[in-house]
């Protein structure tokens, strides 16, 4: 809601997204991380923290001196001061508490001076003689007066109290005995500072007797006359507080109980009913059957410990949450907790699957934690501001939803954190993303037709694309429910409706039940103060008082007399704890009375959490596989066949980073394969007959989009034909090619839009330097311009945020031009001259202009056939440069890395591939620092003396034997290929023999019962920076049908590669997708911004060093 408040000054209401290096993003993203890396530790120290804030809640509330802690379910209550007319006043309430020596009351001499004292008050009466039909009586209103002592466990009689030869074990054993008032004896309503073992009395520091009666009947003027006359008759030796005996001070209250009405139960169900709805069908999106229980129980466990830790922080800071019933508490926790959950999740799959996990888990929490923080801030304000307004039992439980809105931040960030990486790892949850996109891709209508379709609000809200849904609805949900509870009170005590009542506005200043304390405590070591003995008292003592004051009325007014205190003559007060020392003991009794449960509680937490983490673990476990499948698992390797409907062989292949990829046939057939990450499989759409027949043949070249939605071909005649995969027929919108030359770039790219949605536009760059732009689905929004005169070896579309985009090009005399993205087109931003070899009169070769995931936007690699550049993106100035002996194919870089000396960004690493050689072999060349020579990087800036160059790195060359076969670099740290099937002694380094894991696959192709070495004369392989190989055998097709429509392959390729662990070579008229499922220490590459990996700090500095 801050967010639409600050719509002036910022110009959108959408939040902020914070930058790569913003400190905020980095501390969250760092929290992110260690949680997700440590998650059982996380887990474990949460659930502790968690039971030992809930345990007083669950076993204390129960207690004897529970007092209002005991929250009634079903009922309004009100104690509050009254201001209203003396004569409204029901019933009058005096006390004298009897002091002996520090926690003594229980010894027989002071309860018969006790008793002393209370006869020479009320007289020798006894209760079974004085009220023989008492009952009755009190429901007829006869009684006008009563008291009520701890006496009366003995009758009142001296004779009982001498005889009792167990004074504590009669106290306990008549605990539910009533009085004369008709209220049962409890020991918290006759006894003051006392000591508890579970249920029982064990000790007291003093007796209260608690004298009664209906306003204006004068048997509160004989009682004070016969307290004042107490320091010359039974107590001559006695001390008194006030010292004379005469009690002025009072206060009048008015306490009322008021049960649920039918339609508050109404509204309260259908509140629930709500939230449990908009869990199912939030739970529902999820398609995850395990995941979903195990989030839903992390949810409930969540919460639930939010509510009990926030109880127990409200009884330590005496705030009374007894006014209003306890089956609305939960709620507000519910509204909060599940938005943040939800944003959360919905965060962590917006991510790709094949990032790691706690790097998506980190990039999430980066992304939605500022804002669920600032949420939680901006409810914290508006929860405090209402508190001023409204009534002061509405009050108090703003002051509860403020402290459980901390504590549920605080479960979000630890717990559920842990139980979601958790989670993922069962890959599950991120696949869901990717199930629901695909599903609404097979659905998804052509961009003509989709803007005839018109979607409900309702239909946006339930299916959480409104801003308000994941934004406001927690604020608003949570203000309403607050003026709807202050409403309740406003209903009973107003007669004239409006919003300044409703706001609590004319409430006149009253005070809470806490003004209790505003008596004067007695100056004597006491355990107890009045106003703390009387939040002790629970709330079936009142309803039975209520019954004396007001028969069958939900409220009374009762003037409240400051307590007469006794201490009776030689009382030894000195043992009583005192500031401190009350902590520590009460901590101590705690410790010794509570350890037992609470380490049962806690074992029993932890036990939970364990059997909840195996069964969310349960699925990535598995059972134990045979051995070959143990053996393909640890290698880490896969290899995937996708039959396609070419009758020949596949002559074009383009592939996008979400692992989709379409193929053009010798027999002139097109087809789009598109990957469901849910099901792991794929699903091929061959475009239909009628379509490629009219194509003017051959193929130049074909593009598919990254969400697979649009397919565009450049065909013979120069025309550029699009068809959207969804509805199988071409877009009557048609293109002409610029020119005559090749293109240096042929992509899609998507921009969003805040009001007609994401637009997919194709731009297309020739080598003569001219650019075509359009947008899918309008015809007339088009442009062709000429970029440069010179023509253009290389180029290359940027899209460092979803905001923006940069195009790169190269001309043949090594200009390095850049151009950004506007509402006007593309703009010229910058230019640079690159230190490329131009001695033959300008660039011989292609140039190939590329970013690395690792390295982020900020830096362009520039490869051409004999150089290696890396330039600053943002100044195209050139950071380093690597000249080469030999013609490249391809790069791959390792981990990043600080320089040791400049502290810029570095490279551990980087592996060269060279062009195949005529006998089919590859070489690799890795760069490497020398061992212990400053840190082991590469700088890429190279500034001081001290850095460690390219020139001066360390050459280790790994030769790879790829007979008739492709291959491709991936970002990962990996090459990936296909290849027939070298001989067994192939040396794959100069001093290393092949790998152990190249010799099991032989070994466990060679020993197969059903495959002979003949049919087995392919392999899918990896080829790692350090020179190992590994490698799995390209077996014969189970689907016979598929294996009888194949092609003999004399040579696999082209090959491409897909995401950032995957490549897709062309075999014959199939293709096979090879996967490595070990994951490098790099992270995979997002739509956002860069993010903080190995070199996220460097990349930091390098952006501070720009002007060096």
């Amino acid at each position: 809601m801050i967010w639409y408040f600050l719509y002036p000054l910022r110009g959108t209401s959408q939040p902020p997204r914070l930058s790569a290096n913003h400190p905020i993003r980095r501390a969250f993203f760092r929290h992110g991380k260690t949680t997700a890396q440590h998650w059982l530790i996380t887990m474990l120290v949460s659930v502790a923290i968690a039971m030992g804030f809930s345990y007083p809640t669950i076993f204390l509330s129960e207690n004897p001196t529970a007092g209002f802690a005991a929250y009634p379910h079903h009922v309004w209550t009100t104690a509050r001061p009254f201001m209203g007319e003396e004569r409204l006043i029901d019933v009058e309430m005096r006390q004298i508490w009897v002091h002996g020596s520090y926690m003594n009351a229980l010894n027989k001499s002071v309860l018969n001076s006790a008793l002393g004292i209370q006869q020479a008050i009320v007289g020798p009466e006894r209760l079974t003689s004085v009220y023989p039909t008492l009952n009755d009586q009190l429901r007829t209103g006869a009684i006008s007066w009563g008291y009520h002592s701890p006496l009366m466990y003995w009758n009142n009689s001296a004779d009982t109290i001498s005889g009792d030869e167990d004074v504590v074990r009669t106290i306990n054993d008549q605990s539910r005995t009533s009085s004369s008032l008709n209220v049962a004896l409890r020991p918290a309503s006759v006894f003051a500072g006392k000591r508890f073992d579970r249920k029982k009395l064990r000790a007291a520091d003093a007796l209260v007797i608690t004298l009664m009666n209906k306003a204006g009947d004068g048997v509160g003027g004989r009682w004070e006359d016969s307290m004042e006359a107490l320091a010359s008759g039974a107590c001559q030796n006695c001390t008194l507080f006030p010292h004379d005996g005469r009690v002025t001070r009072n206060k009048v209250y008015e306490f009322s109980f008021v049960p649920l009405s039918l339609q508050e139960n109404i509204a309260l169900t259908f509140a629930y009913t709500c939230m449990a709805l908009y869990v199912l069908l939030s739970l529902r999106r999820l398609k995850a059957f395990h995941s979903r229980f195990g989030l839903v129980v992390t949810a409930i466990t969540q919460m639930t410990c939010s509510v009990l830790a926030s109880v127990t922080i409200c009884g330590i800071l005496k705030i009374n949450l007894s006014t209003i019933p306890q089956n609305a508490y939960p709620f507000v926790v519910l509204v909060v907790g599940l938005e943040n959950m939800f944003r959360l999740i919905n965060a962590v799959l917006a991510y790709p699957a094949t990032m790691a996990t706690d790097q998506r888990i980190a990039n999430a929490l980066g992304d939605v934690g500022p804002v669920s923080v600032a949420t939680a801030g901006q409810n914290l304000i508006i929860l405090s501001l209402l508190s001023y307004f409204v009534s002061p039992g509405v009050a108090a439980f703003c002051a509860f939803a403020c402290i459980a809105t901390l504590f549920d931040a605080f479960f979000l960030l630890t717990f559920f954190v842990a139980v979601l990486n958790v989670d993922i790892r069962r890959f599950e949850l991120q696949d869901t993303l990717a199930r629901s996109t695909q599903q609404r891709a097979r659905r998804r209508p052509s961009p003509v037709d989709s803007r005839s379709l018109k979607h409900t609000w309702f239909d946006a809200l339930v299916q959480g694309r409104l801003p308000f849904s994941t934004r406001m609805a927690g604020t608003a949900v949570t203000t309403t429910f607050i003026l709807s509870l202050n409403y309740h009170f406003f209903e009973r005590h107003e007669k004239v409706t409006s919003l300044r009542h409703l706001l609590g506005l004319a409430r006149g200043g009253s005070r809470s039940v806490a003004d209790f304390d505003t008596f004067t405590p007695p100056p004597m070591n006491a355990t107890l103060t009045p106003g703390e003995w009387m939040r002790m008292q629970d709330f079936d003592t009142a309803k039975e008082v209520m019954r004396l004051a007001k028969p069958g009325a939900d409220s009374f007014v009762i003037r409240v007399f400051a307590p007469l205190i006794v201490v009776l003559a030689d009382a030894d007060r000195t043992g009583a704890p005192l500031g401190t020392e009350a902590w520590v003991h009460a901590l101590r009794s705690y410790a010794i009375h509570h350890f037992y449960p609470v380490a049962v509680a806690v074992v029993f937490a932890v036990a939970f959490v364990a059997v909840l983490m195996n069964f969310l673990l349960y699925s990535e476990a598995g059972e134990e596989p045979f051995p070959e499948e143990r053996e393909r698992q640890e290698d880490g390797l896969s290899l995937r066949s996708v039959n396609l409907p070419h009758k020949l062989d596949i002559i074009k292949l383009a592939g996008t980073e979400k692992a989709h990829f379409v193929t053009v046939g010798l027999d002139r057939t097109v087809a789009v394969s598109l990957f469901d990450r849910a099901q792991q499989d794929y699903k091929t759409i061959g475009v239909p007959a009628e379509v490629t027949s009219s194509l003017r043949w051959p193929v130049r070249d074909c593009l598919l989009d990254d969400s697979g939605d649009y397919l565009a071909l450049h065909c013979a005649d120069d025309q550029i034909v699009l068809f959207p995969c969804a509805t199988g027929s071409l877009l009557e919108q048609s293109l002409h090619y610029p020119d005559d030359n090749p293109p240096v770039l042929f992509r899609f790219f998507r921009v969003p839009g805040k009001e007609t949605g994401a637009r997919i536009w194709l731009v297309i760059l020739t080598s003569g330097g001219r650019l075509l732009t359009t947008c899918m689905g309008e015809k007339g929004d088009r442009e062709t311009t000429r970029l440069s005169e010179r023509p253009l070896v290389g180029a290359a579309l940027i899209a460092p945020n979803t905001q923006n985009r940069k195009l790169y090009y190269i001309t043949e005399d090594a200009q390095l031009v850049g151009y950004s993205w506007g509402e006007d087109g593309w703009k010229e931003s910058c230019s640079s001259s690159l230190p490329l070899d131009t001695r033959l009169g300008g660039l011989s070769s292609a140039v190939s202009i590329t970013t690395h995931q690792d390295l982020g936007h900020e830096i362009l690699m520039v490869r051409s056939e004999k150089e290696v550049l890396f330039v600053d993106s943002s100044t195209l100035n050139t950071l380093s440069k690597i000249d080469l002996d030999t013609p490249l194919a391809d790069i791959t870089l390792g981990n990043t890395a600080h320089c040791a000396a400049c502290g810029s960004v570095a490279l551990r690493s980087v592996g060269l591939i060279s062009e195949m050689e005529p006998d089919g072999s590859s070489g690799m060349t890795v760069l490497s620092a020398r061992d212990g020579e400053l840190g082991g990087a590469l700088c890429l800036r190279h500034n001081t003396s001290s850095c460690h160059s390219f020139a001066q790195a360390s050459k280790a060359t790994h030769k790879v034997q790829n007979p008739a076969g492709s291959l491709c670099a991936l970002d990962s740290q990996a090459i990936l290929g296909l290849r027939r099937l070298p001989p067994l002694k192939e040396d794959v380094t100069p001093a290393k023999q092949a790998s152990s894991a190249q010799t099991r696959h032989r070994r466990r192709a060679s020993t197969r019962p059903s495959t002979t070495s003949r049919e087995i004369t392919w392999e899918a392989f990896k080829v790692s920076l350090n020179g190992e190989i590994e490698s799995t055998p390209v077996l014969a097709n189970e689907d016979s049908e598929a294996e009888a429509s194949s092609l003999y392959v004399n040579s696999a390729g082209p090959a491409v590669a897909l995401d950032h662990q995957s490549s897709a070579v062309a075999f014959g008229n199939q293709v096979k997708v090879i996967r490595s499922s070990r994951r490098g220490s790099l992270a995979g590459k997002t739509d956002g911004p860069a993010i903080q990996r190995h070199g996220s700090t460097s990349k930091r500095r390098l952006t501070l060093r720009k002007g060096q």
